[in-house]
C-alpha cells in the first residue's frame, strides 16, 4: 500500500495534521518530515523498536549514530548535559544547521548513539519539525530520508525514487521542494577544546572564532 502523503504549509502548518503526525510518532511509527537540510525520517528517539525501523529503512549501520531534533535547549537538557559553550552556540546559531554533540543522559537509548556516551542535538530551522517536537515533547530522529550512501532528498519525488512508493513509513509531510542546503555542521562539545566532527553549512572557522570570543568559556 502506498505511503500516505499530506501537503503541509511551511509557514502555517495545519495543527490537525501536526497532531495526527505526533500520534503516529507516539505509537512507534516512522514518518517523513521536512527540515532545514532536507527531508528526514522522524520517529521517537526514545523508542527502541521505532529506532530499529529507522535503521532498517535507511539500510544504516548500527555503528552509525542518529542525531535528534528538539524544539528548544530547555528540551535538549532532558536528554543531554548542557554546558556554557552549548548555550552560547545555541543562542547564536539555533534554530539552524548546527548539531551539538553533548554528553548524553541515561534516558537516551544506546541504540540511538551506537553505544557512545554522547548524543547529537539539533534545533532545525523548520517550523513543521519544531511544531512536531514541541507537541510530541520528545526528541525526534532527524536522519535524512534516503538510503545510506545515496544523496539526501529535497522533494517527495526524490524520496519515492529512492524508497519506492510503499516503503514502511506511516506518513510523508510534503512541504514541496526544499532548498538544497549543505548538511548541518557537527561540533563535539563533550571534549575540551571543542572539535569539528563534520563541516557543513555553518563555517567551523566562524564557530571557532565565536567560541574563542566567549568570556570564561567552558
Amino acid at each position: 500500500m502506498p505511503v500516505r502523503i499530506e501537503k503541509i504549509d511551511s509557514i502555517n502548518p495545519d495543527p490537525r495534521l501536526i497532531e495526527r503526525a505526533v500520534n503516529f510518532i507516539r505509537k512507534g511509527k516512522v514518518i517523513v518530515c521536512p527540515t532545514d537540510t532536507g527531508y528526514a525520517f522522524t520517529a521517537n528517539a526514545l523508542d527502541v523498536p521505532a529506532l530499529h525501523r529507522v535503521f532498517i529503512l535507511k539500510g544504516r549501520a548500527y555503528s552509525n549514530p542518529i542525531h535528534v531534533a528538539v524544539h528548544s535547549m530547555e528540551a535538549a537538557a532532558k536528554y543531554a548535559h548542557i554546558n556554557k559553550i552549548a548555550e552560547a552556540l545555541a543562542g547564536r546559531y539555533l534554530p539552524g544547521a548546527l548539531t551539538l554533540v553533548l554528553p548524553k543522559k541515561e534516558i537516551v537509548p544506546s541504540l540511538l548513539v551506537a553505544g557512545r556516551d554522547t548524543v547529537g542535538i539539533r534545533i532545525p530551522d523548520n517550523r513543521v519539525m519544531l511544531k512536531l517536537a514541541e507537541l510530541a515533547d520528545l526528541p525526534l530522529t532527524a536522519t535524512s530520508a534516503n538510503l545510506s550512501g545515496k544523496p539526501g532528498t529535497y522533494s517527495v519525488p526524490e524520496i519515492i525514487d529512492q524508497m519506492g512508493d510503499d516503503f514502511d513509513a506511516e506518513l510523508i509531510l510534503d512541504q514541496g521542494e526544499l532548498p538544497v542546503h549543505e548538511v548541518s555542521t557537527l561540533v563535539d562539545l563533550s571534549v575540551s577544546p571543542p572539535q569539528l566532527v563534520r563541516q557543513g553549512k555553518i563555517s567551523w572557522l566562524e564557530i571557532l572564532q565565536f567560541i574563542q570570543s566567549l568570556p570564561a568559556a567552558g
